[in-house]
C-alpha cells in the first residue's frame, strides 16, 4: 500500500472534520447558558418569641428565581437562576433572534429582558443589576458566543462587563479588555499568576486582582469582572472565576496522523 497516499488521505479527513465542526458550531440548533454575577443579599433574621427568624431578601437585592423562555408560540423552557452559576444548557431553535426573559411564578410570567442573540451558534448571556437602579428588576446583559472554535479548551475568556477598561498582566504577556469586551486567551495548563486592573475616575489603573488562575489540559475558564453590587462594599470590582470540564470530540472525528 502507498503510505503516502494513505498520509494524504488521513490529512484530507482531518481537514474535512474541521471543517463540518466549524459549520455544526454557526448552523442549525444551538444552546445558550445564563450566567448571573453580583453580591449575595446579605443574611437578615429576627428573633420572634424567642425564635430566631431568617428574613426575606429585600425585592430586587437577587435576580428571579425561575426564568421561563418562549421558544415557540406554544412551548417554552424553564430554567433555574443562582448567582454565580451557569444555567444548564438550553436549547434553541436555530430560527430564534429575539430573546425573551421572563420572570417565572406559578403559571404566570413578566418579562423581565430581551436579548438580541447573534444570528448563528451557541451563546451564553451574563447577567447583572442595572447599577443606576441597582436592583435586578432592571437587568442588563452581554452575549458572547460559544463552541469549541471560539472558546476551546485550554484557554481562559476574559470578560469584562464593566464601564471602565481593564489590564490583564500575566508573565508572558499583558491584555487590555476594554469596557464591556471579550479576549480569549491560551493559557498553559499550570497555575497562572496574573495582576487585573481597572481604570479609576482619575484614569488611573487601580488593582482589583492578584493571584493565579488554573486549569487542567481539558479545562477552560471563565473569569468574569463585575460591579460590586453589594451593601457596605470595600471593593468596587470582583472577579470570579469559573472553571469548567470542556466535552471530548464527538466519536468518528479524524485525529492527524
Amino acid at each position: 500500500m502507498n503510505l503516502p497516499f494513505l498520509h494524504l488521505i488521513a490529512l484530507s479527513l482531518y481537514a474535512l472534520s474541521c471543517i463540518t465542526g466549524l459549520g455544526q458550531e454557526k448552523n442549525g440548533p444551538r444552546e445558550l447558558r445564563l450566567l448571573p454575577v453580583g453580591d449575595m443579599p446579605p443574611f437578615r433574621q429576627e428573633i420572634r418569641d424567642g425564635v430566631r427568624y431568617e428574613l426575606e431578601p429585600d425585592p430586587g437585592s437577587e435576580p428571579p428565581q425561575m426564568i421561563s423562555i418562549p421558544l415557540t408560540k406554544k412551548k417554552s423552557v424553564t430554567v433555574q437562576l443562582a448567582l454565580g452559576t451557569f444555567t444548564e444548557s438550553l436549547p434553541l431553535p436555530a430560527t430564534l433572534q429575539m430573546c425573551r426573559l421572563q420572570k417565572a411564578q406559578g403559571d404566570e410570567t413578566e418579562l423581565w429582558s430581551q436579548i438580541q442573540l447573534p444570528e448563528q451558534g451557541d451563546c451564553a448571556v451574563i447577567l447583572w443589576r442595572d447599577p443606576q437602579k441597582n436592583t435586578w428588576d432592571v437587568v442588563r446583559s452581554m452575549v458572547i458566543p460559544e463552541g469549541p472554535v471560539t472558546f476551546p479548551a485550554g484557554s481562559a475568556r476574559l470578560v469584562n462587563t464593566l464601564t471602565a477598561n481593564s489590564r490583564w498582566v500575566f508573565a508572558h504577556k499583558t491584555i487590555e479588555v476594554k469596557a464591556g469586551g471579550v479576549v480569549v486567551e491560551k493559557l498553559p495548563a499550570e497555575s497562572v499568576p496574573v495582576q487585573v486592573s481597572v481604570r479609576d475616575a482619575e484614569q488611573n489603573w487601580r488593582v482589583v486582582f492578584q493571584s493565579a488562575i488554573g486549569q487542567g489540559d481539558d479545562e477552560r475558564s471563565n473569569v468574569i469582572l463585575y460591579r460590586a453590587d453589594g451593601e457596605e462594599v470595600r471593593n468596587p470590582v470582583k472577579l470570579i472565576n469559573l472553571r469548567e470540564q470542556v466535552n471530548p470530540e464527538p466519536v468518528g472525528v479524524v485525529t492527524p496522523p
